[in-house]
């Protein structure tokens, strides 16, 4: 049994490493990893479902518990607690930043320039690749101060349901095995017009 739990818990643990360490996300075996799971546990839902009226129908005839249904439902039930602990504490842990964004410092005039958005070769662009650097240097600004560093917000109805105040966009979308969208840069004020969060996120 013990032996089944460790699998379980290396098994659904796997399933945080991609928020640590987001180049993960880019790898077949994450990408069948996270898969799996949504086969994996539509089935132990599906089975805790069937053991818990399996019991009742049991207590109600007062007849024996069979052993094998009782495995089966302590099988499911921990594999439902794993997934539901590691869900928590992925929800918890704070994101890492994208691959490459701490490879350069901030550089106003690079961030600025059309030219510097296209992405190297397999690499990131010339945003992304400073975006560690800017977000450590958007705390206490104000939006003024904001547009004054990274250019006036884009004007463009992507994530307006969200309620941003800026956005700009980055580049390609990263960490992905069927990349296909775009990256942005979010950024929310508070009442005072001063900067109170930001999220990277793709379209």
């Amino acid at each position: 049994m013990l032996h089944f739990s460790l699998e379980r818990a290396l098994y659904f643990g796997f399933l945080l490493v991609p928020k640590a360490f987001p180049g993960m996300n880019a790898t077949a075996i994450v990408f069948f990893l996270q898969l799996s799971a949504l086969v994996i546990m539509p089935i132990l839902l599906i089975l805790a479902i069937w053991c818990i009226v399996a019991f009742a129908e049991a207590k109600f005839r007062r007849q024996p518990i069979n052993g094998r249904l009782l495995s089966a439902g302590r099988f499911a039930f921990a594999g439902i607690s794993m997934f539901v602990t590691f869900l928590a504490l992925g929800s918890i842990l704070p994101d890492a930043l994208p691959s490459g964004s701490y490879d350069e410092s901030f550089n106003r005039d690079a961030w600025l320039d059309p030219a510097s958005k296209p992405s190297i070769p397999r690499g990131a662009t010339s945003r992304q690749r400073m975006l560690a650097d800017v977000i450590a240097r958007l705390p206490h600004k104000s939006r003024s101060e904001l547009e004054v560093m990274l250019g006036p917000s884009m004007d463009t109805p992507y994530f307006k349901s969200t309620g941003r105040d800026l956005i700009y966009v980055t580049g390609p979308q990263r960490d992905s095995l069927l990349a296909m969208d775009s990256e942005w840069l979010l950024i929310w004020l508070d009442e005072d017009g001063i900067y109170q969060r930001h999220a990277i996120v793709t379209d």
